[in-house]
């Protein structure tokens, strides 16, 4: 049986599934938004996609970047693109509030353990890099 789950953001499909042994697990697969499509993401491509797909550690990471003047150092895949600051962080500080409450897929069941794993996850999806704070260094 398959379902989908709207309670979280991004949806999610819960697969359940059983071991070998006949015990029953469901399986959560998180439905990830990749609006923009444009072959190569700007930064502000990237943020819309952090956005929709609720990363909210990630977006709040760029928020710190950015106000600090540290894409250079701390953002992958920055390739000195020419942005505006000002209205980026317009937008991050209008989606952090926007996605105030809303709960992950991970949150709610406590799957794939990090933002950075939906990152990859998201990044594979698309064939195509994001623009993101790795933490984990």
């Amino acid at each position: 049986m398959q379902d989908i789950d709207e309670s979280t953001v991004p949806f999610c499909w819960a697969e359940d599934k059983k071991f070998e042994w006949g015990e029953p697990y469901t399986v959560y697969h998180p439905i990830f938004k990749i609006s923009p499509t444009n072959s190569i993401f700007k930064l502000e491509d990237s943020i819309t996609i952090i956005v929709e797909n609720n990363l909210k550690k990630q977006l709040l990471s760029l928020h710190n970047v950015l106000i600090n003047y540290e894409e250079f150092d701390r953002i992958e895949n920055y390739k000195e693109e020419k942005f505006d600051r000002i209205k980026i962080l317009g937008l991050i500080d209008f989606y952090l509030k926007e996605n105030e409450g809303k709960l992950t897929p991970y949150e709610k069941y406590d799957e794939y353990g990090n933002e950075l794993y939906y990152i990859s996850s998201i990044e594979e999806k698309a064939n195509r890099k994001l623009h993101f704070v790795n933490w984990s260094e």
